[in-house]
């Protein structure tokens, strides 16, 4: 089923509670379309995290993220995006689960950057009355981004 994953974890390791003004389905776009524009893009994990240390600054985070399809992931390129906005014509998803990973670089001025381990997460949003709930459940990595400010910076895009 587009927009559930079948094994998502029933323990979550963080998640956060927004009210919105916002219907469901416009709710639901604004997710799904902010985390298109958000896939494949490079950001300073500084502008993420205020919780690193000076030396993290020189490092990037490259967000890549699909949409569950019930055991499977797809991932959020154009087609996908427009599948999506096409089932949102006709109903709304009950919750909207994604797979992110997020791929950490050091920069080394002059000589490009280095690939670091990565992190790997499941993502859900459900939309209980008039608010937007976030969860992650951390599969694996260094946890380089701390959960709830990874949560925040989601909610700041969507929002």
């Amino acid at each position: 089923m587009l927009g559930k994953f079948e094994n998502f974890p029933e323990i979550v390791h963080k998640e956060k509670e927004f009210k919105t003004k916002f219907s469901v389905k416009e709710l639901q776009k604004k997710i799904i379309k902010s985390l298109y524009s958000l896939n494949g893009k490079e950001i300073r994990q500084s502008h993420i995290t205020t919780t690193i240390s000076s030396e993290s600054s020189d490092y990037t985070v490259i967000f890549e993220l699909g949409i569950a399809d019930g055991i499977n992931f797809n991932y959020l390129d154009a087609s996908e995006l427009k599948r999506c906005l096409n089932f949102l014509k006709n109903r709304n998803f009950k919750t909207l689960d994604f797979l992110m990973v997020n791929r950490y670089y050091k920069i080394k001025s002059g000589k490009g950057r280095t690939p670091l381990k990565f992190d790997y997460q499941f993502l859900r949003f459900t939309f209980p009355s008039k608010c937007l709930k976030i969860m992650i459940y951390h599969e694996r990595g260094p946890r380089r981004i701390p959960l709830d400010e990874l949560i925040s910076f989601l909610a700041k895009q969507i929002l």
